[in-house]
């Protein structure tokens, strides 16, 4: 059952997507992909965190990406249509982790697209619009 600190917690990992999502619509020369980086991979996090909370999933507090994601498509397959292999942090654990970011628009593009799918996956599995 999603609680209302479990909801509080999605819509502030929706806003780190909208603010990354703002970030890569700003022209090319003025993108700040540290701050893109770091906004998807905390919005990826915490919504499949959240995603296994709800479904009773114990997970480590510093999971990976991958570690997430593998979790999450035990209990619900179209997660594997989450394509992380772009993903270069995806390994990494969220400690370590917050010390890496992408430089290239290319990469931040491709966590964003991978962001976005487990957003609609997580988003359509809890009905919310």
């Amino acid at each position: 059952m999603l609680t209302n600190e479990m909801s509080n917690s999605l819509q502030s990992a929706y806003q780190e997507l909208l603010n990354a999502e703002n970030e890569l619509s700003r022209p090319r020369e003025d993108v700040v992909t540290l701050s893109a980086c770091h906004s998807i991979r905390e919005s990826m996090r915490l919504m499949m965190q959240i995603y296994l909370n709800v479904c009773e999933v114990p997970t480590k507090e510093n999971s990976s990406l991958i570690e997430l994601l593998e979790n999450c498509k035990k209990i619900n397959p179209k997660f594997a249509t989450v394509d992380m292999s772009h993903v270069e942090c995806n390994g990494i654990d969220h400690i370590n982790c917050d010390d890496k970011y992408c430089l290239s628009m290319e990469n931040v593009s491709n966590c964003m697209e991978a962001a976005n799918q487990v957003n609609n996956i997580v988003r359509s599995a809890f009905k919310l619009s």
